[in-house]
């Protein structure tokens, strides 16, 4: 039976979350039941997310603004100002994204009691602001599947900095120290798994592929690049697969200046990636999105 999901994300920033999109769509092991997304312009994100899903021709996915503002004061967001400059979306003006994503994202929870896996893939603000209205329908979720952190040893010595823990702090320390059981799937795995330019070519003359290729290229362009790190798509995969990763359990300490301490603790909630198959991933990207595209 398909994993019923809700995918999280700040989709724009980096390529690598519309590339996490597109593998929940490829993905039979993955039933998408909406997409959320977190921090600064929503409504750019929403659109970007729109036009994937309709040239997905999988538009009854429901996309759900939520929490443009960290829970952290005095926490600006990170905004890079390149997201959706070089699309057209006249396409998706018939469509259009709801409010209010935390409603959403409770809702679907008490609906489907330890069955949701709710995978935040950008700043932890939404899923913070839910456990905070709602802790006893966040504890009903199966688990969260988190792109964030990074672990590169036990104790707070060893604790480094990561972009989606660094956008809002406050609310990563509210999720990750909840006790709910989560995926971490940190830097230390997602710096080892690429797409590179000449993967493109394989996609990049369909509709959907051609999109995709589209905000790939740009970034390449930007940061002066031959490939780019699939940090979210990799967090999708253990999902699909999750032979891809190792893990070990651990808990974790969120430390005032947005780093995460990690314990190895073998009762604690978390599942905490410490290896990767790259070239297993990579392949299995690789062929999942170039058969949507295909479609």
């Amino acid at each position: 039976m398909a994993t019923k999901l809700i995918l999280d994300t700040d989709i724009g920033s980096d390529v690598d979350d519309a590339w996490a999109l597109a593998l929940c769509l490829a993905s039979p092991e993955i039933d998408l039941l909406g997409v959320t997304l977190v921090h600064a312009d929503l409504d750019v994100r929403a659109r970007i997310a729109l036009k994937m899903l309709k040239l997905a021709r999988r538009v009854e996915v429901p996309v759900y603004k939520g929490i443009s503002q960290p829970m952290t004061p005095d926490r600006a967001c990170h905004w890079a100002g390149f997201e959706g400059t070089e699309t057209d979306f006249s396409d998706i003006t018939d469509l259009s994204a709801k409010d209010n994503a935390v409603d959403f994202i409770l809702d679907t929870i008490d609906k489907y009691p330890s069955e949701v896996v709710v995978a935040p893939i950008g700043p932890l603000t939404n899923i913070a602001a839910a456990i905070s209205r709602d802790p006893a329908t966040m504890r009903k979720v199966r688990r969260l599947t988190v792109m964030g952190s990074t672990y590169q040893g036990d104790g707070a010595q060893n604790a480094g900095v990561e972009h989606n823990i660094r956008c809002d702090p406050d609310a990563a320390k509210i999720v990750l120290e909840s006790g709910i059981p989560a995926t971490m799937v940190g830097l230390n795995v997602t710096g080892k798994v690429v797409i590179r330019r000449s993967d493109l070519a394989g996609i990049k003359n369909t509709p959907f592929g051609g999109y995709l290729s589209a905000m790939t290229e740009q970034v390449y362009r930007l940061w002066n690049r031959e490939k780019t790190f699939m940090h979210d798509p990799l967090a999708i995969a253990t999902e699909v697969d999750p032979s891809l990763v190792s893990v070990r359990k651990m808990s974790a300490q969120a430390l005032g200046d947005g780093k995460i301490a990690f314990v190895s603790d073998e009762s604690g909630p978390l599942d905490v990636c410490v290896e990767v198959d790259s070239v297993k991933f990579e392949n299995l990207l690789r062929s999942r999105v170039a058969a949507l595209s295909l479609r």
